[in-house]
């Protein structure tokens, strides 16, 4: 995976005031709040005799391990043990490398690759309003990443995969992808074939971005844009975020209405309709298969090139670390 990125690791609302347990790019971490309501992230497994630290609970913002009370502050220094009494020495043994996280737009991302002195702000869709009312979900598919990536940046399957939900023309006409920095950004028109042939271009403008390594948006119309992201849980898991987001109306609790029954759509049919597809595709990752693209694929070509670039260029400077 591409590394010293931030990644989206978990939605703001689910870390409360109880440890949470997640795993991420094939490690197991506890996630907690300190004193202050920052998040906290820590290897999950206590370093004196592995009990999962967030099967505990959080005393004076630090993280107290089940099995005997050591205590783990928000560095991963373990500043108290019992059993030894208050003025033993703590072996530096039992300190524990912390996760950078931090927490913004409704989510904590966590930083995966090197320390920095400075990091970089947090990835977002500068120009996606969520103020109208706004729902998310969030849930694990058994595929790698950066098929459920590319699978989002994929506008011309809907309407043979999603037609009775997004009754849509099949001709995809006036699209164009490109990429600028970290962002790769994408739109066409699906138009009905018989307004094509009689060379007529209106119909349904859909338009699908993407932030490098794993944030995307998805505009279904005007007023109704989904921001997504795609983390990788290990080699052939993805931790699969949605946040549907409207302007059609300006009243919070209706604008809420409006986005649940979009969400509602997602989790009861439009997935389980891309499920079936991704269900008869053999498992890997997008570098296993050397598809035969069209123009319409634009987009998701670009995001293969680039990530490949930076895969490459990743390997020559920290061949032991790279991994894809």
């Amino acid at each position: 995976m591409l590394r010293n990125h931030w990644y989206p690791v978990l939605e703001s609302v689910r870390l409360a005031k109880k440890p949470i347990k997640i795993k991420r790019f094939g490690d197991f971490f506890a996630l907690w709040r300190d004193a202050t309501g920052a998040p906290r992230a820590l290897p999950n497994a206590c370093p004196h005799r592995g009990a999962s630290l967030s099967e505990g609970r959080v005393r004076d913002g630090e993280i107290e391990c089940p099995w005997h009370a050591f205590r783990f502050d928000g560095t991963g220094r373990c500043s108290q043990m019992p059993s030894e009494g208050p003025d033993a020495t703590i072996p530096r043994a039992l300190n524990l490398e912390p996760a950078t996280v931090r927490e913004g737009h409704g989510l904590v991302f966590m930083w995966w690759g090197d320390s920095q002195e400075n990091y970089p702000p947090l990835p977002y869709f500068d120009d996606l309003n969520d103020r109208g009312g706004a729902t998310e979900t969030s849930y694990i598919l058994p595929y790698h990443y950066s098929r459920m990536v590319e699978t989002n940046l994929d506008l011309h399957h809907t309407p043979f995969v999603h037609g009775n939900v997004f009754p849509v023309g099949s001709r995809m006409m006036n699209f164009d992808a490109h990429i600028d920095g970290d962002r790769i950004s994408s739109t066409g028109t699906l138009v009905r074939e018989k307004d094509a042939l009689a060379g007529r271009t209106e119909g349904a403008t859909f338009r699908a971005d993407m932030i490098f390594p794993n944030l995307g948006m998805v505009e279904l119309s005007p007023n109704l844009r989904i921001a997504l992201c795609s983390t990788p849980v290990d080699d052939e898991h993805t931790w699969m975020w949605f946040r549907y987001c409207q302007s059609y109306v300006g009243s919070a609790w209706l604008g809420k209405l409006i986005t649940w029954l979009a969400v509602q759509s997602e989790l009861r049919v439009v997935q389980k309709q891309d499920w079936r597809v991704f269900a008869g595709m053999t498992p890997g990752t997008i570098d296993d298969f050397p598809y035969a693209f069209v123009h319409s694929d634009k987009a998701i070509a670009l995001y293969r090139k680039h990530r490949a670039q930076r895969l490459a260029k990743q390997k020559a400077q920290q061949p032991a670390e790279a991994i894809g």
